[in-house]
Parts: structure tokens; sequence; C-alpha cells
């Protein structure tokens, strides 16, 4: 199933996933034992780019890392991302510390939009390693299908609300109120420009709902009410995934400081960049870059 990579729906769907598949996974870890992390877009890019994706640190690979000088994981990330953009097929290695490392791929029509990776010792029977790798497969290709349709749904309603404003206009009735967005227009249309917002401004360390609210020319507490309705978490979480998703770019592209790093994407200082870090990606900023960067 297709989506325009520019449409309301697309960018909807793509910060719909990751709250989605957080709750789909605690499926997998109660059935099997094992826990699976994920990797999702936070931005769009220009059609025919790829999205950027960071990749993430499964809490087993963290524990075992700590006591190896060189991670090996750099390169094998390097080759599941070229793998993943061309082909639905999951991925799956043994790295050079012993660890079974699986990467499935989440698309939306032809476009990476996440991955899903699962990890084991030598201690998980292959058997059991394969069944929750299939399991993982099923989670994330049917949150992507619903997630497609749900936005093509919204596509749907956003033309039918056009064709409604046209044929009053054409007929010579007024249009409905004098609201900040039109009656007929999806739900979705305020947040899409809330997300675009969002995308633009995230690295002003005082940017806040008051701001955003402003500039969309609306209300805070209407604003927010259809945020999370939407988006399925509060808009400062979503802000907040955005800062530390750049970050992780930024600490594996170059050897920029910790402390520039966080005056670029919006934390007032580093110790609250490293704080927010360990908590949603599991390490240490310092720990990310020598995990994932070029040896």
């Amino acid at each position: 199933m297709w989506l325009a990579p520019s449409s309301a729906g697309f960018h909807i769907a793509l910060v719909q996933l990751s709250t989605r598949l957080h709750r789909s996974l605690k499926l997998l870890r109660q059935v099997t034992g094992l826990q699976a992390v994920t990797s999702v877009a936070t931005g769009v890019a220009d059609s025919g780019l790829p999205l950027d994706l960071s990749p993430p640190v499964h809490p087993r690979c963290a524990r075992s890392l700590r006591s190896v000088p060189h991670a090996p994981c750099a390169e094998q990330w390097r080759i599941h991302g070229r793998s993943m953009r061309r082909s639905s097929r999951t991925n799956s290695h043994t790295c050079p510390i012993g660890l079974r490392c699986s990467c499935v791929p989440i698309h939306f029509g032809d476009r990476l939009v996440g991955i899903a990776k699962l990890v084991a010792d030598a201690a998980v029977p292959h058997p059991e390693f394969k069944t929750a790798v299939n399991l993982l497969e099923t989670i994330t290709s049917k949150v992507s299908q619903e997630l497609a349709v749900t936005a093509l749904s919204e596509e749907v309603r956003s033309l039918q609300g056009r064709v409604a404003e046209l044929q009053r206009v054409h007929s010579g009735q007024p249009l409905q109120g004098n609201r900040s967005e039109p009656s007929s227009a999806p739900r979705t249309a305020l947040v899409d420009r809330a997300l675009a917002h969002l995308q633009l401004h995230y690295p002003n360390k005082d940017l806040s709902l008051q701001d955003v609210a402003s500039a969309l020319g609306c209300n805070p507490k209407y604003l927010t009410t259809r945020f999370t309705e939407t988006v399925g978490e509060h808009m400062h979480a979503y802000l907040i995934h955005l800062r530390v998703s750049h970050a992780c770019r930024l600490l594996i592209a170059g050897d920029d400081s910790v402390k520039s790093i966080a005056h670029a994407t919006g934390f007032a200082r580093p110790g609250r960049l490293a704080s927010v870090f360990r908590t949603h990606v599991g390490v240490s900023p310092r720990e990310y870059r020598r995990i994932f960067s070029n040896p």
C-alpha cells in the first residue's frame, strides 16, 4: 500500500508508528521473554531520498559491549541499512561477540520508515529465537498495514472535505463558521501542521506548546488534545523524541562535543541531554557514539 511522502496521511502514520509498535511489542516480550527495540524515522525526506533512521541500542548489546574495546556494530548497521532499503527481507547475523541479531524492516510502500531489532545470546535456543523473529515480523507487518489503511482513509476524508467546500462556493453558500480549521477537514489536518512546525523549530530550547499554538492560530488546550488523540503521545514527549533522534545522528556523523550537540538539538544543558538520552536510548551519548561511529 503506497502513500505520497508529502501527504498529511503519511506524516501522521509515521508518528503513530512508534507509539503503536511500543504497545504491540509488549506482547512479544510477554509471549517469548525476548525484548525488541525499534527505530522509526522522525522526518519526511524529499521524494526519492531515504528517511533518516538512527540505529537502536538493544539492552542485551549494551551490556555485552561495555567490556568490548571496539564495538562491531557500525559496519553491520550500514550493511543492514543498505539491504533493508532495497528489500523487505529480515536481516540476521551473529556478531563477533556471539550475539544473534535480527533486524526486521518496516516499509510504507517502497520506503523504509523503521526497523525492529531482536537480539539474543547463546542461552536462547535457535528455534525459540526464530519463532520470536517470526512473531516480530507479523507484529510489524500488521501495525504497518493498519496505519497505511488509516492514513489512506484520512486522505480520502480530506479530499471529500475539499470537494464539499468547493461545492458550497459554487452554489453560493457561505463557508461554515470562522474557525481555524474547516468543519469538513479531518481532525488530523491541524496535527499535521503542528508536526511540521515542530520539525522546523525543535532545536529552539525555548519552544513551548503556547508557541506552537500561537503559530497555528489555535487554542493551546484544543491543540494538545487533538495532538495526543491523533499521535498517541503528548506533544512534549514527541518533541523530546525529535531532539534525541537528531542527537543520535549528530553523534554518529561527526566529532562535535556532547555540549555542542545538546545546544544544537534544543537541550539547555548537556546534563539534560545525557539524562534524556539514557532514558530513551539506553546508553549515554558518548557510549552511543562509541558503538556506532566508524572505528
